[in-house]
């Protein structure tokens, strides 16, 4: 539709006139088109249900590396989702490879931070590998679950009945003659209002800038082999700090050439080479 929209435009007016007059045929010649597209769109779907379903097929009959390289072609085809995460990392974790089922469980838990199924199988894994337990309490889940927008337009709203109640004192004896509801009552409903109003603006104000502090926070998972070693500058003969398990979550801090400053759940800080980290938020370092 929006091609013959777009060549309609760009021909002389007589072509305009005549392709309006002729409206049927125009729209018989349009019809192969649509029916193409719509069997372009089908078979699409259907061969992302065959890649699924191939890939279900492998989990099932035990091809775990199979079933994960199936689903990270449908991850980078479709784009990240909780539900293919979360199959993913369950064939990582199945498949032998704890970094990458854990870096999968964390991203499944990041976009549905609700979802106990996936804390569940994320706890498992974790302490199969002897790390600590790292489960979302109910704040954070809460904090994880706000959408921004939605707060901010609810903000809005409050701030303009504010500036409304505000008004209306300024203009309470015309208010009331016009609307014909008593002084004393419209006087009580604006009270109520900035009395309300602001400290519920306020608080909201407060929980969005702590979302958009927790929400920002760029955090990896250790996926080198075994452990990945802590240096204690950003080059290759730098003495070495420690070492940070595989599938350790870590908060990234700063980026230097090839490594990265992170911290891990300890607090424990140190230099690490970027190749070792995986970004739970693709692309974000």
């Amino acid at each position: 539709m929006m091609f013959f929209s777009t060549c309609t435009r760009n021909q002389a007016p007589t072509k305009i006139r005549r392709d309006r007059r002729d409206g049927p045929a125009l729209g018989q010649r349009r019809l192969p088109l649509l029916a193409m597209l719509c069997l372009a769109l089908c078979f699409t779907f259907a061969r992302g249900d065959d890649d699924l379903a191939a890939a279900n097929q492998a989990y099932a009959s035990g091809s775990y590396d199979e079933a994960a390289g199936l689903f990270q072609k449908i991850v980078d085809q479709r784009g990240f989702s909780s539900a293919l995460c979360f199959d993913l990392a369950n064939a990582e974790a199945r498949a032998g490879h704890p970094g990458l089922a854990l870096l999968n469980y964390e991203r499944a838990r990041y976009l549905a931070p609700a979802d106990t199924e996936i804390d569940h199988n994320l706890q498992l894994e974790r302490k199969k590998l002897g790390l600590k337990p790292n489960s979302y309490r109910w704040w954070e889940i809460m904090l994880r679950s706000i959408d921004w927008s939605v707060w901010m337009g609810c903000i809005a709203a409050g701030l303009v009945l504010i500036f409304l109640a505000i008004l209306g004192f300024s203009y309470l004896p015309a208010l009331s003659a016009r609307t014909r509801i008593p002084a004393p009552v419209l006087r009580t409903v604006f009270r109520l209002v900035l009395f309300i109003g602001i400290p519920l603006c306020l608080l909201l104000g407060f929980i969005e800038l702590s979302t958009l502090g927790f929400n920002q926070r760029i955090d990896g998972v250790i996926v080198a082999s075994k452990a990945a070693t802590v240096l204690v500058s950003p080059i290759d003969i730098s003495d070495r700090r420690g070492v940070i398990a595989e599938g350790e979550l870590v908060t990234v801090e700063d980026k230097h050439n090839d490594y990265l400053w992170v911290a891990d759940r300890d607090n424990e800080f140190g230099w690490v080479k970027a190749s070792d980290v995986a970004p739970v938020i693709a692309g974000s370092f």
